[in-house]
């Protein structure tokens, strides 16, 4: 990015129509470029894989394949354990924000068997933000109750739902986490 910004700042110090639209496409690929990094992160329960917040835009947050960002299940791994009919708090981070005024997205929890099963809604949506500046971490809760059946291997999902065209054909960010309900 700084080579980028050193480059562009070059041609804007240069005269004539040419360098300023080479100047103004460099500035736009590096924001480009800035805007495909991360976007979403599980805090609780813990998404799969490797989960790094230390920064905005690290891979470990870029998950844009459904259902659980191409994530797989590990056998035998379960990030969190809840108690059926109880309250619990999803928490995550929102790495860049795709606010879109046109079509506002959202982010949304929902639960299931497994991740080929039918996804059931967990708590409200948040709708998403205009926040002034694209490149924040911007941590949420959304509260549910468990359902009251019990499973061995239940997937936490939050997805991103950015509605914002410049994010290509897949607007949606995905998350998942192994979980259990216990009664």
């Amino acid at each position: 990015a700084k080579r980028f910004f050193s480059c562009a700042k070059e041609l804007l110090m240069m005269k004539g129509t040419v360098y300023m639209v080479v100047a103004m496409m460099t500035m736009m690929m590096m924001m480009m470029s800035d805007m495909v990094d991360a976007h979403l992160c599980l805090l609780q329960p813990h998404q799969r894989a490797n989960l790094d917040i230390s920064s905005a835009g690290n891979d470990d947050c870029y998950r844009v394949t459904e259902p659980c960002g191409g994530s797989e299940y590990v056998p035998g791994t379960v990030s969190a354990t809840m108690i059926a009919g109880s309250v619990y708090s999803v928490e995550f981070q929102q790495n860049l924000n795709h606010y879109y005024p046109q079509n506002p997205g959202y982010f949304i929890a929902e639960i299931a068997d497994n991740d080929n099963a039918t996804w059931t809604q967990f708590g409200k949506t948040i709708p998403d933000f205009f926040s002034y500046d694209m490149v924040t971490q911007t941590n949420f809760t959304i509260q549910g109750t468990v359902p009251t059946q019990t499973c061995e291997k239940c997937v936490m999902r939050v997805r991103y739902l950015s509605n914002n065209p410049g994010e290509g054909t897949t607007p949606t960010f995905y998350q998942c986490a192994d979980i259990s309900i216990t009664a």
